[in-house]
């Protein structure tokens, strides 16, 4: 992929070089063009090596200002030969001639500069996943307003917490050391800061709807890292939730694990004084009709049994529930409501914006540039015009 880029880029330099090249005087072009444009693309080659598209850019930068000066240069020394240096000068200062000449030229370059440093920059895709998020006490079903949720909320999907389980689920580390790091991988932590620029993070007004939206020059990694994202947030907040109320639910499980001791001790104890009066006194599984003393006794122990053993089953089952209650996942408090999608066409360079801000520069400094040469010519004409009177 760089390596198209690379080409890309030369390409279009080279191309936009060439046509510069129109502002020499034909001799000119002829006896040097073809070393001039193999320098520049030497040097163009040499700077995409060297920091890709910004050493291009700035190699630009350092060639349109010697351009227009030996263009200019070469122009006056092409004059036609035949005429008077007095002829020569007065053609070359006439103001409106000086005007145009020097417009045309500096609006050229300020508008070529625009457009090759426009189609060299790197394009970058957006991709946005939204996600519906709800405080913890809306999920139990109070009514209570946090007006910080929001703004912690981003912290913490901006966080390592959130974020590391992305650049493991992804291989980040691995797939941007080959990008930026000449093959080797990257470390968790310079990993994490380059996704923490490349995200934006937007509330939706008037709604509970959030914005994930990642920037990158590959459109499908774009829309992965978001959807990553919106996923391990939803997952943090299903464990932090599970963890806040398992914590909090420990001591009334200690005292439900407690209490179901204690009854099943309550109940061996009864069983066996049971079992004892009844070998005792021979006592059956009937009721007689004159009970004794002790077959009272043994009836009533029968009843406290049946009400411990149903008390035994009830809190049983309550400690059951609160186990499989506990283990529901809460997906309620964060829903994935759009998942990201490739983006079709690039959001950054703003190729029309970028062309008609050349556009506008170039007119703004071209007329700059025009009024300092109108403004030589007239001084300098003046002069010419002194030494031929005293000749």
């Amino acid at each position: 992929m760089a390596k198209n880029f690379n080409n890309r880029a030369l390409a279009v330099s080279q191309k936009i070089y060439g046509r510069l090249l129109l502002a020499y005087p034909k001799a000119h072009r002829e006896e040097y063009g073809p070393a001039m444009a193999q320098l520049f693309r030497d040097e163009c080659r040499d700077a995409w090596n060297e920091s890709q598209s910004w050493g291009v850019a700035k190699l630009w930068l350092r060639v349109l200002p010697d351009l227009v000066k030996t263009s200019i240069t070469e122009r006056l020394a092409a004059l036609n030969e035949r005429k008077s240096m007095f002829d020569k000068m007065t053609a070359l200062i006439q103001p409106r001639t000086a005007f145009l000449k020097v417009f045309v030229v500096v609006f050229l370059l300020i508008l070529c500069a625009s457009v090759a440093i426009t189609f060299l920059l790197p394009e970058i895709y957006a991709s946005t996943a939204r996600i519906q998020v709800e405080p913890d006490e809306a999920v139990r079903g109070a009514s209570s307003y946090d007006p910080y949720f929001i703004q912690t909320t981003f912290e913490v999907m901006n966080s390592q917490l959130v974020l590391e389980p992305v650049v493991d689920k992804l291989k980040l580390n691995a797939m941007w050391g080959k990008k930026y790091n000449n093959g080797a991988p990257l470390k968790t932590s310079n990993t994490l800061e380059i996704l923490q620029k490349r995200i934006t993070l937007t509330p939706i007004r008037n709604t509970k709807l959030v914005s994930i939206t990642v920037y990158s020059d590959d459109k499908k990694e774009a829309a992965q890292i978001a959807n990553a994202i919106a996923e391990s947030y939803r997952d943090y907040r299903i464990k932090f939730r599970a963890e806040a109320e398992a914590k909090a639910g420990e001591p009334m499980q200690k005292q439900y694990q407690k209490q179901y001791q204690q009854e099943g001790e309550r109940i061996q104890q009864v069983q066996a004084d049971m079992d004892s009066l009844r070998q005792q006194f021979k006592i059956g599984s009937d009721v007689s009709a004159n009970p004794s003393p002790e077959e009272k006794l043994y009836w009533e122990k029968k009843m406290n049994l049946d009400q411990l053993y149903d008390s035994h089953r009830l809190l049983n089952a309550k400690i059951v529930i609160d186990t499989i209650v506990a283990q529901i996942p809460k997906t309620s408090m964060v829903q994935v409501i759009d998942r990201a999608e490739p983006g079709k066409a690039p959001v950054k360079p703003n190729k029309t914006l970028n062309i008609a801000f050349g556009i506008v520069a170039g007119i703004i400094l071209a007329s700059i540039a025009g009024g300092i040469s109108v403004f030589i010519a007239l001084k300098f004409r003046k002069k010419i015009g002194k030494t031929a009177a005293t000749a």
